[in-house]
């Protein structure tokens, strides 16, 4: 493989493992630091600004990092077509889609009641159950994809 197309692959390959590691971040927190506090501190008057703001950022902002990335997977795909590692951005891509599904489909019908303000209490802690279930799912799939991720670059590292 030529310098050039070298460099293109590691810089695809390194921005696949930032985004993974985004991911694995963002959701590893809201699973830890966040979500257990949720429920008993949340209410109908602090909700909002706990959660609206910040999925509306997040959303932003993977809405310009995930088809990069699914760019980026490509160029994997391609550069370990027929290799021992293919199996790797083979297995992003229901790892890349399935969290998008569910943020797509359930997620974001969530987001959309909470936005247009919730005045029942128990409303609010029926919906924020059902969110942080759906995200939770969303943070063991990226677990998983960092996991082989990383398996990737080490079994890379190791000349496998």
């Amino acid at each position: 493989m030529s310098p050039l197309k070298q460099t293109i692959v590691d810089l695809s390959n390194a921005y696949i493992f930032f985004c993974a590691s985004i991911y694995l971040g963002m959701f590893w927190s809201l699973h830890y630091f966040w979500f257990p506090n949720y429920p008993s501190t949340l209410t109908l008057d602090n909700y909002y600004d706990a959660i609206i703001p910040q999925t509306t950022l997040a959303t932003k902002f993977f809405f310009i990092t995930i088809p990069i990335m699914a760019v980026c997977l490509v160029i994997m795909l391609i550069s370990e077509w027929k290799k021992k590692l293919m199996w790797v951005p083979i297995a992003w891509i229901p790892g890349l889609l399935a969290p998008v599904v569910i943020q797509q489909a359930f997620i974001e019908d969530i987001n959309d009641q909470f936005s247009a303000g919730v005045t029942d209490e128990a409303t609010l802690q029926t919906l924020l159950a059902d969110w942080m279930y759906l995200n939770d799912l969303r943070w063991i799939i990226l677990t998983v994809m960092w996991c082989i991720t990383m398996y990737f670059f080490i079994a890379k590292a190791k000349g496998k």
